[in-house]
């Protein structure tokens, strides 16, 4: 089972070199493969900037795991003019394992609409009705129709496509500039060196997109590695495999549905950093678990039918005591196997409740990922993950404001939850300022409009004095499904892979593909 993941997308230009027995198939736009058996060394691609001329995008709805369920929330649009371009999209993949197909589609209703100006337009007029879970959709997908400049060695060619096949097991190669960390405060690129095949196309944008295609099982092995360390102990390593693999077969072609690829290697799906993150001493313990996978049996299943879907077993640095239910934080249809639940054995209130959540923070549970309880591995252990303060000059959060997300309502008077989750985590919130005020919708947008890369989280409290905002809050990340901190305590205090995975996805199983 093969699969593709995103290196680097929308580039004017990507150099790299390859090492080892590699031979690249270059496509022309005269519809003609050239075959160049022995390519070694650097080569360099260059975009010519020609963008399709009319790209096609949509506002999409939601995600629904039946067309049935997709086309009744096209049927509760409120607004006439947009049902005529209404339409349910199919995204997600079909797999095929030895156990036979597994089927990880979804459906998307969506609105089309000519231009992403336009599609942002409708978002502002859905709200109402759809406050959290409206996402901007492109539909054009890559076509091997735009030429490039590709320089290997003494060859030098215009083509439309080009992949490098690798003849030998031990063949690499590297892409300079790689980015990593998108968005967040550690952005930065670095040349990585990666195993597999590499496919360099064509973006609709007018830049060129870099691929890495490659076993499922050896993809694990570098995500792993990538995402947390390797000298951690054997039950986490192995639960962070399991859900990174049912991940990725649960997600592809549906986070990057238009970018011609599965997933990205980023945070913005998983890690995947190379080979300077791959370790013999997880390579075992994640053998140990290969082709297993979390699965949900909708209860409509329930008769005996294998008929299940691999878990979208989503995962995040630190719960900060408590976890979240999938749709409180996007929006979609609840898969059932994500819970609101302690990250131990304590009990905890309702923290949609403001003096519960305030309550909740200040007085932080004995969890499993409370740092005073079971001190963090390097490098978290200087990071304040499981609770933390950001102080701002609230003439300058009005600026950050504009900055983030272009509304100017000057100097914030106040920031006021409008939902919060059972978690404690708001979902929307109102921005009251001197000259106006707004409303951010969803965890992430909160989280980015309100710093110059993003909170650690949306659980925070609010306290102004003077001239100061002060938020108080507790976790990093999105806090649905496993909290990777708080299961490396669980494997040190003698919890075995099972016991992790049942507690942090509820009705699933594990089952080997």
């Amino acid at each position: 089972m093969k699969i593709s993941i995103g290196l680097l997308w929308n580039e004017p230009e990507i150099r790299g070199s390859l090492k080892g027995r590699y031979r690249a198939q270059c496509f022309t736009d005269c519809n003609r493969w050239l075959d160049l058996p022995d390519a070694v060394g650097d080569f360099k691609v260059i975009a010519h900037n020609t963008p399709v001329p009319e790209l096609s995008w949509a506002v999409r709805l939601g995600e629904c795991f039946s067309q049935e369920s997709a086309n009744n929330q096209l049927s509760k649009i409120e607004h006439s003019e947009l049902l005529e371009h209404a339409d349910v999209l199919e995204a997600g993949k079909v797999w095929q394992s030895a156990q036979g197909q597994l089927d990880n589609r979804v459906w998307w209703p969506i609105v089309k609409l000519e231009s992403r100006e336009q599609a942002s337009e409708v978002i502002q007029k859905l709200r109402t009705s759809h406050p959290i879970g409206l996402t901007l959709v492109r539909l054009t997908r890559p076509e091997m129709k735009t030429r490039f400049s590709l320089i290997i060695g003494d060859f030098q060619s215009y083509v439309v496509r080009v992949k490098f096949i690798s003849s030998s097991h031990n063949a690499t190669f590297t892409l300079q500039n790689v980015p990593i960390g998108r968005g967040f405060h550690w952005e930065r690129r670095e040349p990585l060196t990666y195993r597999g095949e590499l496919e360099i196309f064509a973006t609709p944008d007018g830049g060129l997109s870099a691929a890495n295609r490659l076993p499922l099982e050896q993809y694990v092995e570098t995500a792993v590695g990538s995402e947390m360390r390797h000298d951690l102990p054997e039950a986490f390593s192995q639960a962070q495999a399991v859900a990174a693999r049912s991940t990725v077969l649960a997600t592809a072609n549906r986070h990057h549905y238009s970018d011609g690829f599965d997933l990205c290697h980023d945070d913005h799906c998983q890690c995947y950093q190379g080979t300077i993150r791959e370790a013999n001493a997880v390579i075992e313990p994640i053998r140990a678990t290969s082709g297993q996978v979390l699965l949900h049996v909708p209860p409509r299943f329930s008769g005996g039918d294998r008929g299940g879907r691999v878990a979208d077993a989503r995962y995040a640095k630190s719960c900060g005591g408590v976890s979240d239910h999938f749709n409180e934080v996007w929006g979609e249809e609840e898969p059932g196997y994500f819970a609101v639940r302690s990250c131990g054995d304590f009990e905890f209130p309702d923290l949609s409740d403001e003096q519960n959540a305030a309550h909740f923070l200040n007085n932080p549970p004995q969890a499993f990922c409370n740092p005073e309880r079971y001190p963090y591995p390097k490098p978290w252990d200087e990071d304040s993950l499981f609770r933390w303060t950001k102080e701002y000059d609230r003439a300058l959060l009005g600026e950050l404001l504009k900055k983030k997300t272009g509304i100017d309502i000057g100097a914030i008077k106040e920031l006021k939850a409008k939902h919060r989750s059972p978690s404690g985590r708001i979902t929307i919130l109102d921005v009251i300022g001197e000259s106006g005020a707004t409303t951010l919708f969803g965890e992430l947008e909160i989280r980015r409009a309100l710093s110059e890369s993003h909170l650690p989280s949306s659980y925070f409290i609010v306290q102004v004095s003077d001239n100061l905002i002060t938020l108080s809050g507790g976790g990093w990340g999105h806090g649905v499904g496993l909290c990777q901190l708080g299961a490396v305590a669980m494997a040190k205090d003698g919890w075995t892979l099972e016991q992790i995975l049942a507690h942090y996805y509820p009705n699933t199983t594990l089952e080997t593909l």
